[in-house]
């Protein structure tokens, strides 16, 4: 680990201390007053009966006038329950001391409906009468909330008082006798311990509150709904409701305390139900548990109808079904690995223990204590301090899940390129070394073509593992993430291709012998259902630049794998790579240079070898600008294609060589035609053949002037539209050339389906013409095939007047190349045309 992680965890650990150190002074200085009753504290003893009025109808004169019905026991004797009947309690005190004792009677039960205390002396002769409980009027808060009647007691003297119960509900009301001071004290511990209660509830709701508006997980509403609830229900039980709600709102949770207690039991349930996603997989166990909710709801409703001492039964044995269903849920999802929900499994313990003490204290199955009294707040208030952790360590797995999700391909569980950009990321600010290598599977996207996605992503996964291991025993590959025990190098960038980076500075000679070793390496073959499919795989090698550009960094990788299709040993290196580079910035320099002109066309003559005349040009485009002087024009072509701008670009090719041909026409050139090639993309063009002829009037060009060239592509992804495409061009007399014939698989038929009026022979046939006998048969059956159809032919990439005169031999109509001319700017160009003195020697014996 970490020095800094070790400091911060000493730090984590000395906060832990502090906050234990603070609860132990604050406990401490929190007494437990039922230890100091004033039985313990002052020389007062005291004498206890009770009687059970089961009929409800006896008076205070009929208990009195009649002993004989007293049960003389301790308070914690009397069975107590929920059955509605009247409890008579004799309490006899004796002062033996000989000072007044100024006394104070507390009765902890601030749900009593009607608490009389009558204050008799030692001959039953009643002194005083007081009277409490919710149903009184014109109490004091102080009285509510902690019921209590102060009198003295004089020295060497006797007292008695009778109590009268008479409630609907919560009947046990323990009676406790004070001295001022150790009531003073039972108030301030009482104060404390609501206070820190409904602090940390409240802030926990408030603080979720506002985690929901973040995070907009409704987890957190039921979470909020359990504390308000939990409120609630403490604060009537203990009083202190009657500080946080208008009097007539507690006096009504008083009437209706059940609906509280299903409260808690609702929310509760919800909350596990959200809390651990089972409202994403609708199975049995959540039909169930909303079932159960369901139930729950109808009798909190009933509650509102049904007397207390009737509903209070029906919520314990429900509550016994809620801790079934909350058991459940939770053991199936631990046995699933659930593994962040410890401290929500842990959140149950202070819970059902709390929650199992508060009815057997109720019903005298435990002795009444200030701590058994508070026993279920205390447990609460570590649940929700527990649910609150909970809800963090469920954030904190989300977050990793998220971050694993967004660093690895959800099909093959590999590390994909966010990881290896982060990686990236963090080698440059460090000024380290970084070099890309991609290896791809060759043929991979063809291979999908013919296996299931299930079966191509099981191939990647194996391909990946003996990748790993390979580049496992070479230690320039730095690992790509360290908090997996795996330790990956290798991350998946879909399509076959695979990325690592090496961090040793080296000549690229070296990582190519390094990597080619690496490949020979893997699987050559891949069994799938029978098929043994033989695999190939390319490197694509590419060096950080002078910027830290990820994606310029990672472009310049495909690049280089895209050069090692055409390498004798399958791979690219990204310093063969352009300096510039294509992308949307480019796409859009050129789209500007459309629309401003700043583009050119260059024209390469054709020759007539009859009488060695230029009788046309093809036009090529050029870019002028001194920055992309040295990009390829067909990379151009291409990026246009890809980024949607070949369209515009083509009409403008199209509308510029009009233009000039009208300035050939002024120049006294009436005959000479130029040709603009058109691609594949161009198909999409509306109406292009009206496009065309509106260009041809608007200039005042002859259509015959104007030739189209269309290459094999074109008629590969769509022969329909460029059937109608070559008719409709025909149709206004504007001459169809088909562009690098013999080269593509269908070119023949092409011949039968197409009206064009002229054939252009392929370079690659002419190279080498006067050494090869069989591009000599191929050039001249073109020819006499060409004239045989009513067609011309032309012939380029003519560079010597050697092959000159062959074709001229062979009786072909035209042809073009550097032997006459390279590609010229349109003013060096009519310079050409004028003088053609180059053309006149072609002839000559010297």
């Amino acid at each position: 680990m970490e020095l800094r992680t070790l400091r911060y965890h000493a730090i984590a650990v000395a906060i832990l201390v502090l906050i234990f150190f603070i609860i132990s002074t604050l406990a401490s200085n929190l007494v437990v007053p039922t230890r100091y009753t004033i039985d313990k504290t002052a020389p007062v003893y005291l004498d206890y009966a009770y009687y059970i009025d089961e009929t409800k109808s006896l008076t205070f004169n009929d208990v009195i006038t009649q002993p004989q019905l007293l049960t003389h026991q301790k308070f914690s004797e009397i069975p107590w329950s929920f059955t509605q009947q009247n409890y008579w309690l004799f309490l006899d005190l004796e002062n033996k001391s000989f000072k007044k004792e100024n006394v104070v009677a507390h009765f902890d039960n601030p749900m009593v409906d009607h608490l009389t205390i009558f204050r008799l002396n030692k001959n039953n002769q009643l002194i005083d009468t007081y009277k409490l409980g919710d149903k009184e009027q014109a109490l004091t808060l102080f009285q509510y909330s902690v019921p209590h009647i102060r009198f003295s007691l004089e020295s060497k003297s006797s007292q008695r008082l009778v109590m009268k119960i008479d409630t609907i509900g919560i009947s046990k009301t323990p009676v406790n006798l004070y001295r001022d001071k150790e009531f003073i004290d039972l108030v301030r511990s009482q104060t404390g311990i609501w206070g820190i209660f409904v602090g940390v509830l409240l802030m926990a709701a408030l603080y979720n509150l506002v985690l929901y508006f973040g995070i907009k997980d409704r987890v957190y509403l039921i979470y909020i709904g359990y504390i308000i609830s939990a409120i609630i229900l403490m604060g009537a039980v203990l009083g202190f409701g009657f500080y946080l709600w208008p009097m007539e709102w507690q006096l009504f949770i008083h009437e209706k305390i059940v609906l509280g207690n299903y409260g808690v039991a609702f929310f509760t349930l919800s909350f596990c139900i959200m809390f651990l996603r089972y409202h994403k997989e609708k199975c049995w166990r959540y039909k169930m548990s909303t079932a159960l909710l369901k139930l729950m709801f109808v009798l909190a409703v009933s509650s509102l109808f049904i007397p207390e001492n009737i509903a209070a039964p029906i919520f314990f044995g429900v509550m016994s079904l809620l801790y079934i269903a909350c058991i459940i849920l939770i053991y199936n999802k631990l046995r699933s690995g659930f593994r962040w929900a410890k401290f929500y499994v842990f959140s149950w313990v202070p819970l059902i223990f709390g929650a199992a003490i508060q009815p057997m204290e109720l019903t005298g199955l435990l002795p009444y204590s200030f701590t058994t009294r508070h026993a279920f707040l205390m447990a609460i208030l570590c649940e929700v301090i527990l649910m609150a952790m909970a809800l963090a360590d469920r954030v904190r797995y989300q977050r990793e899940r998220a971050l694993y999700h967004a660093t690895h391909t959800q099909q093959t569980k590999l590390l994909n390129s966010a990881k290896l950009k982060q990686t990236f990321m963090e080698l440059q600010a460090k000024n380290r070394s970084t070099t890309l290598c991609l290896i791809k599977i060759r043929h991979f996207n063809s291979l999908n073509t013919i296996i299931t996605p299930s079966q191509g992503y099981a191939l990647i996964k194996h391909i990946a593992r003996e990748l790993e291991l390979e580049l496992s025993h070479e230690r320039e590959f730095i690992n790509l993430d360290t908090n997996l025990n795996t330790i990956p190098r290798l991350a998946d960038l879909n399509s076959g291709v695979f990325a690592c980076i090496s961090t040793k500075t080296q000549n690229q000679e070296m990582l190519e012998a390094l990597l080619t070793k690496v490949i020979s390496n893997l699987p050559k073959q891949y069994e799938i259902k029978g098929l043994n499919l033989q695999l190939n795989y390319s490197i694509g090698i590419s060096c950080a630049g002078k910027t830290n550009d990820f994606e310029y960094w990672l472009k310049r990788g495909y690049l280089a794998l895209k050069k090692a299709k055409s390498s004798v040993n399958q791979v690219g290196l990204s310093s063969n790579v352009n300096n510039q580079m294509m992308d949307v910035s480019l796409a859009a320099k050129l789209q500007k240079a459309i629309k401003t002109n700043q583009l050119t066309l260059y024209y390469q003559p054709q020759i007539n070898l009859l009488n060695n005349q230029v009788i046309g040009a093809e036009a090529l485009l050029r870019w002028p600008d001194p920055t992309f002087n040295n990009l390829p024009i067909e990379e151009l072509v291409i990026l246009a294609e890809h980024t949607g701008i070949i369209n515009e670009l083509t009409l403008w090719v199209i509308e510029q060589a009009c233009k000039d041909i009208a300035e050939l026409t002024k120049n006294g050139y009436i005959n000479h035609t130029i040709s603009v090639n058109l691609s594949a993309k161009n198909l999409t063009i509306n109406n292009l053949a009206e496009k065309v002829e509106n260009i041809l009037i608007k200039y005042q060009v002859p259509a015959r002037l104007l030739k189209f060239e269309l290459t094999e592509s074109a008629f590969v992804e769509s022969q329909d539209a460029l059937i109608k495409l070559v008719d409709e061009l025909s149709a206004l007399d504007i001459n169809v050339v088909l562009d690098d014939f013999g080269t593509g698989y269908a070119s023949l038929n092409y011949l039968v389906n197409y009206h064009f009026s002229e054939l252009k022979i392929d370079k690659s046939f002419v190279f080498d013409l006067p050494n090869n006998p069989t591009h000599q048969v191929i050039v001249q059956t073109a020819i006499d095939m060409a004239h045989n159809l009513n067609l011309s032919i032309t012939i380029e990439g003519v560079e010597t007047q050697e092959i000159h005169h062959l074709l001229k031999d062979m009786n072909a109509d035209s042809a073009q190349g550097y032997l006459y001319a390279k590609a010229l700017p349109y003013t060096d160009y009519l310079h050409f045309l004028k003088s053609q003195y180059s053309l006149k020697m072609l002839d000559s014996s010297f």
